[in-house]
């Protein structure tokens, strides 16, 4: 018999707080489950299947098989999930797991990039503390070579940025300088926040901020934007989700707070649904509110298909109080969880779909991602808040009273390179 310590990564704090008069806070985000369960574990693979056994989402699409028949608990894990809908229930190592969502660490070049209909390898952004942002590269540069290869020559991209060794980058950049760099992947902090600032138009400030994940380490990131935001007294909001693929529920739920306002104040946030094993576990979240709130008659949001998860949720909560634009093009779809079963004698972090989420009006399911209001491509040669990028664009637009003169863009949207399942897609960058 032996003793496994188990997480639970819940996605909001446990809010019949609206009852008893509670708020919302990081350190209610998480919490374990106490006593510590005594499984009887042979080896790592049936650790994953006796969890999947009790807290699966769609427990009755569980297959029966042997999980010692499997070479690893990656395949195994493939052949559990419900392969309908499940597209995202993983394992990692616990100490990249606890580096990421605990202290925003990972390791690797710190870059997103994304094809062209002309096969151009773009920037779509940098983490600032990363190799690629210590040396300057920044949103709507141009990849030209890999080791004096020219991209087109290169096969198999994420192959090329899957190694320690040094690489040697050279871009154009939007001035048409050639500037090549090398560097090698290492780890590095992100920063959640790659962006904000503040737009005029119309005799109006708008603020425009960009959230990439929801870490831990999001929370003071998210504080100092606001406190910004509040300064400037800001008419209009813009919050772009574009890359942002997920992460901690806790961070999203303040994210709720804050861009909600005195509109969610005491009111019903949320569902969370699990399985019927587990239905005494489901509960609502509302809010007390937020100190650093801001009070806008309507919220603008930009997504992509990256734009996943947490980020989803943000979004439909929204739905029930304000008057919610969405620009860009369609969400991933992803309205379910996952809590984090932890087993420090396997170094493992288990990430099973356990749970759904739905708004206050009951609204969830959007496993076709949530559609937008105006659909325009994502323009990846405009830099962070430049006024003539093309879904910033739109919002101004759009508070400015000005002729939104096509719904649907005629451009091709640039397509991510592919993401490794687990951290990788949270992230979104090599």
């Amino acid at each position: 018999m032996r003793i496994v310590k188990i997480k639970r990564l819940l996605s909001v704090f446990l809010v019949v707080a609206l009852l008893l008069g509670l708020s919302c806070t990081k350190e209610n985000a998480i919490l374990e489950i106490e006593p510590v369960e005594k499984l009887t574990t042979e080896n790592s693979k049936t650790f994953i299947y006796d969890i999947f056994q009790d807290w699966y989402f769609w427990l009755d699409q569980l297959p029966e098989l042997d999980p010692n028949s499997f070479s690893s608990n990656e395949s195994l894990i493939d052949a559990l999930v419900y392969k309908e809908l499940d597209r995202w229930s993983f394992v990692t190592d616990l100490d990249a797991y606890r580096a990421l969502f605990e202290e925003a660490q990972t390791k690797g070049f710190g870059v997103g990039m994304a094809l062209t209909a002309d096969n151009r390898l773009m920037v779509r952004f940098t983490y600032k503390n990363s190799p690629m942002g210590l040396a300057g590269v920044e949103r709507g540069w141009e990849f030209l070579k890999i080791n004096d290869v020219p991209i087109a020559n290169i096969s198999n991209l994420g192959a090329a940025f899957d190694t320690d060794a040094p690489i040697t980058f050279t871009f154009a950049t939007p001035d048409n300088r050639t500037v090549s760099h090398t560097m090698s992947r290492t780890d590095y902090k992100i920063n959640t926040v790659l962006h904000r600032s503040i737009q005029e138009t119309a005799g109006k400030k708008v603020g425009y901020l960009v959230f990439e994940s929801f870490l831990s380490p999001s929370e003071e990131e998210l504080k100092e934007a606001f406190t910004f935001f509040n300064a400037e007294g800001i008419d209009e909001l813009v919050v772009d989700l574009r890359y942002n693929g997920g992460g901690d529920s806790g961070i999203a739920f303040l994210l709720q707070e804050l861009i909600g306002g005195s509109a969610v104040e005491d009111k019903l946030l949320g569902k969370v649904i699990y399985n019927e094993k587990h239905s005494d576990d489901n509960f609502n979240f509302g809010t007390r509110g937020n100190d650093l709130s801001v009070d806008v008659d309507r919220l603008f949001f930009i997504t992509t298909d990256a734009s996943a998860s947490a980020s989803e949720m943000v979004i439909n909560g929204m739905f029930p109080y304000k008057e919610v634009i969405i620009i860009g093009s369609r969400t991933y779809g992803k309205p379910v969880g996952m809590n984090i079963f932890e087993s420090e004698e396997y170094n493992m972090a288990l990430a099973p779909v356990t749970l759904k989420i739905l708004n206050a009006n009951n609204e969830g399911d959007y496993f076709n991602g949530i559609p937008v209001n105006y659909e325009v491509a994502d323009d990846i040669f405009h830099g962070w808040g430049n006024p003539a990028e093309a879904c910033l664009k739109t919002a101004l637009d759009i508070i400015a009273g000005n002729e939104i003169i096509a719904l649907k863009s005629t451009q091709t949207q640039p397509q991510g390179l592919p993401l490794k399942r687990g951290l990788q897609e949270i992230t979104g960058a090599y």
